[in-house]
């Protein structure tokens, strides 16, 4: 009985021992157990906030993954307080850094590589541009500038050579755009050079119909009948590649337009296209031009005879041009400029010509008539009075029957005419341009002359072989 009441005793006091130690413990942590419940209901409302509100499918990792920066939110702040950059309070975010491939340090390596050689290249050059001058050099860049290394000289030589690299695609690709005028029998005594665009023909777009070029009323009659008396020389604005065609258009037989210039034998200044007259290789006091717009005639507005743009309305200008310029090559002027220069509105030139002309007509049918007078001995004898031409007529009707001359010609040699236009044509490449390996005028007229002497040798074959079948 005494051991039973011993373990029984013994018993009693261990599970009271236990339900105190128990109590105890409860009643230490109840402070704790209800702060860890208030923290996770505050934490499951703000994943409930962060669920309702709108989330990203790009998410940082997608977004580091793909090489760009970006934040890093979850950062501990207790890294931030153990390295001592980040302050107390901070979130303690650290940007991610994209890691560097060996791809991109070749980069980086190559592009090291081309910068140094770049201005090592720059600073070569430089040094190669202020070098003494050579011989073979052109005269005009290396004018009152002396050989020697002062820094001056250095820098005047270097900056003539580097304005003389872009002067070369600001002047036309020949020093004479025109080759030597042919000899006397076959040479024109002026040269008149045309325009081509909003003169001759006039170009206008619209959703409808696109592109539609327009040729002005009496063209083919103007170059036509002043080709007997002009070298028309004819200059578009326009590049030759848009321009060809149309100039082919006008002139298909190359039998009224002589030569042919383009935007790229323009002299480029000032932000403007001009066309140079000095360029032509002609004498300019027998040079006149006909264009429609400042620019292209500002470097000789003395030689220029400037229209309004046409606008693709019908008219008869053109028409009303020819006895103007059929005066001015029949009276042998020295020197077209001043008579040029007599006229106040070149726009109104024809109307102020015809007034001029009028007054001229009046005083030379008063004189007529006084030379009539003189002769009343005749009328009593029964002789027939010599009636005279006003002489601007006369050279007009012998330019008429001179022109219809031309024509019939022309057809009959149609065929010709339209062989020696399809020879095929000497072109140049832009690298021969750069390079300076184009021909001079010289060598271009001398393969010129040898075409059209092999094309005549081909031509009086082909007649003999017709010959020899009619015989047959």
């Amino acid at each position: 009985m005494s051991v039973r009441f011993i373990s029984a005793g013994v018993s009693g006091a261990l599970f009271r021992a236990r339900v105190a130690n128990s109590a105890l413990k409860a009643t230490s942590a109840t402070p704790i157990a209800a702060r860890w419940i208030s923290t996770s209901q505050l934490r499951l409302n703000e994943k409930k906030n962060k669920k309702d509100e709108p989330q990203s499918i790009l998410t940082d990792d997608i977004l580091f993954k793909a090489g760009v920066d970006v934040e890093e939110p979850g950062a501990k702040a207790s890294e931030g307080k153990e390295s001592g950059s980040a302050p107390e309070g901070s979130t303690g975010s650290q940007k991610k850094s994209r890691p560097q491939s060996s791809t991109d340090i070749k980069r980086e390596r190559y592009a090291n590589w081309f910068y140094l050689g770049f201005f090592a290249s720059a600073i070569g050059g430089a040094g190669y541009l202020a070098r003494n001058w050579e011989e073979d050099e052109d005269p005009k860049i290396k004018e009152d500038i002396p050989n020697g290394y002062t820094l001056d000289l250095i820098w005047k030589r270097f900056s003539a050579r580097f304005n003389s690299i872009f002067t070369y695609f600001q002047e036309p690709p020949f020093p004479d755009l025109l080759p030597d005028s042919p000899p006397e029998p076959y040479k024109r005594p002026l040269t008149l050079v045309v325009s081509l665009e909003d003169l001759l023909i006039h170009s206008e777009w619209s959703q409808k119909n696109g592109w539609k070029t327009a040729k002005r009323p009496g063209v083919d009659y103007f170059l036509g009948y002043l080709s007997q008396y002009y070298e028309i020389v004819l200059f578009s604005s326009n590049y030759m590649m848009y321009s060809e065609k149309v100039v082919e258009k006008l002139d298909p037989l190359r039998a009224f337009i002589t030569y042919q210039l383009y935007k790229e034998h323009c002299l480029y200044k000032d932000g403007a296209h001009i066309k140079d007259l000095s360029k032509l290789n002609r004498d300019l006091k027998k040079v006149i031009i006909l264009d429609t717009s400042d620019d292209s005639i500002k470097l000789q507005p003395e030689n220029a005879i400037k229209l309004s743009p046409w606008d693709g309305k019908a008219d008869d200008k053109l028409i009303q041009l020819i006895p103007f310029f059929e005066y001015l090559a029949t009276q042998q002027f020295k020197d077209v400029r001043p008579v040029l220069g007599s006229y106040k509105d070149k726009d109104h030139l024809p109307e102020e010509f015809a007034q001029r002309v009028n007054v001229l007509r009046t005083q030379w049918e008063k004189d007529q008539a006084k030379k009539n007078g003189a002769n009343f001995l005749n009328k009593l004898l029964g002789l027939p009075g010599m009636k005279q031409k006003f002489p601007l007529d006369a050279v007009h009707d012998e330019g008429v029957k001179n022109y219809q001359a031309f024509l019939k010609l022309v057809k009959e040699e149609e065929a010709k005419l339209k062989a020696q236009a399809e020879m095929p044509k000497e072109t140049f490449k832009l690298k021969d341009i750069v390079e300076g390996n184009m021909p001079t005028q010289e060598e271009m007229m001398k393969r010129q002359l040898e075409k059209q002497a092999e094309f005549e040798k081909q031509q009086a074959q082909a007649q003999a072989q017709a010959a020899a079948q009619v015989k047959a």
